[in-house]
């Protein structure tokens, strides 16, 4: 099959894959929804020229996917859309709290953990200059991650700083946006990568050496604290607070995960305009970070609204995640709880009866759809690792009953229907609890 053509950088989800991924995303959403997020869908696709607007997201913008012979492209991130959607509404009641889990695309190169299709589920809210709003976005992916057992690292700086810190040690403000995409590639190539590309920027001796000590820097919060005030002026000053007071605020949702002051935080997207936070698993072999974001202020006017809006948001790369918790060893295929089988051809009218009064009742069922023997349903029911089979034949119509057989153990019994949805029900029970 080898001959078939097929995407790079995507992937098909088998049954128990697609199952495991959609009960993962369902108890992300529970958790979004208890801090009172309310949801809203933007289009998969939005205007080109938006997601080319100066201020958006940067050089990305070649990794866009285009629509040939269109004004469109499929959406990078979640980001943009949200921005737009806030400024074609801005009646909407501030601040707006909003949660999307939804796919995006990228024509990057594929590989580990890094996918062209994926999906990210994100945190926003608009309307907000509070801190109070930056340490809500932050916090609240870190229970997502809590969740499901992560053991998580969460790294937090301020674009701001590091442009402050570029100025005042005589960065040019030309060249000042690629000296941050050079550092925020820090986790991809190492910090002699760093410098070797801030070298072919032009920046020598002492400038050079200024900026390896910060970014790898390992000190405490405090200690990395102290460096930002140490730039000496209002700005820094102010940042430094602000850090700590988030810092304060993140303290009080009792995290689990450790947090951290990291002055090598870029994040590379143009419209970050203060803090920038980044989630990564504290796993060695995994160096990708599995999810991040920060403040945008000025992205609402950037896509065309009439007055600025500030803005915060958080994601998590669902993709990501799902590969940490080995999602293709799941092995459940199915949520239906019974497979109703038929003897005979003739016994299908009863199977189907019996099918359509159990999931009056609440149960889920599958049943044959198929002219094949007992012996081939029983085999197709096991595939699908069906815990529970009813099967009817001639016996059971005459009597009304259902034969329930449990195919874990073996063991079964020719019941009522209505003791067959006791049965059932009596099950999940046992599971659920």
């Amino acid at each position: 099959m080898s001959n078939i053509p097929f995407p790079r950088g995507m992937r098909d989800l088998m049954p128990n894959e697609a199952l495991f991924r959609n009960k993962i995303l369902g108890r992300i959403e529970k958790i979004y929804q208890k801090f009172g997020f309310l949801t809203c869908e933007t289009p998969v696709v939005e205007p080109l020229s938006l997601m080319r607007a100066k201020g958006g997201i940067g050089e990305d913008s070649k990794n866009v996917f285009e629509i040939k012979d269109e004004d469109l492209a499929l959406r990078f991130d979640q980001t943009l859309g949200l921005a737009r959607f806030i400024a074609m509404n801005q009646e909407l009641p501030m601040p707006f709290k909003r949660y999307a889990i939804g796919k995006s695309w990228r024509k990057e190169e594929p590989q580990k953990l890094r996918y062209r299709e994926f999906t990210q589920a994100d945190l926003d809210i608009a309307g907000s200059k509070s801190l109070f709003a930056d340490a809500e976005v932050i916090a609240v992916q870190a229970k997502v991650l809590e969740e499901f057992n992560i053991d998580y690292l969460v790294r937090i700086s301020d674009r701001r700083f590091i442009n402050n810190f570029l100025k005042s040690i005589g960065i040019t403000d030309d060249i000042q946006v690629n000296v941050v995409r050079a550092i925020d590639k820090l986790d991809k190539v190492g910090i002699d990568g760093v410098l070797d590309s801030l070298q072919k920027l032009g920046i020598q001796g002492d400038k050079l050496e200024k900026i390896r000590d910060l970014i790898d820097q390992k000190g405490s919060n405090e200690e990395v604290l102290k460096i930002i005030e140490n730039i000496d002026n209002n700005l820094s000053l102010s940042i430094a607070k602000e850090l700590r007071n988030i810092l304060e605020l993140l303290d009080l949702y009792k995290l689990s995960g450790k947090i951290i002051i990291d002055p090598s935080l870029m994040r590379g997207f143009d419209y970050y305009t203060g803090m920038v936070v980044e989630y990564n698993v504290n796993d060695k072999n995994i160096r990708s970070s599995i999810g991040g974001g920060g403040r945008y202020d000025n992205l609402v006017q950037v896509v065309g609204g009439r007055q600025q809006v500030p803005m915060v948001g958080t994601s998590l790369g669902i993709d990501r995640i799902l590969d940490i918790l080995g999602f293709s060893d799941s092995t459940e295929f199915n949520t239906a709880e019974v497979f109703v089988l038929n003897v005979k051809d003739n016994n299908y009218k009863y199977a189907l009866q019996v099918a359509n009064e159990l999931r009056d009742n609440g149960i889920a069922v599958d049943m044959n759809t198929t002219s094949r023997n007992i012996s081939n349903q029983l085999a197709y029911a096991n595939a699908l690792k069906y815990k529970y089979v009813a099967v009817v034949g001639d016996i059971e119509e005459k009597l009304g009953n259902v034969k329930i057989k449990n195919m874990i153990d073996g063991t079964e019994s020719s019941v009522k229907i209505s003791d067959v949805i006791n049965i059932l029900k009596g099950s999940n029970k046992n599971i659920k609890s």
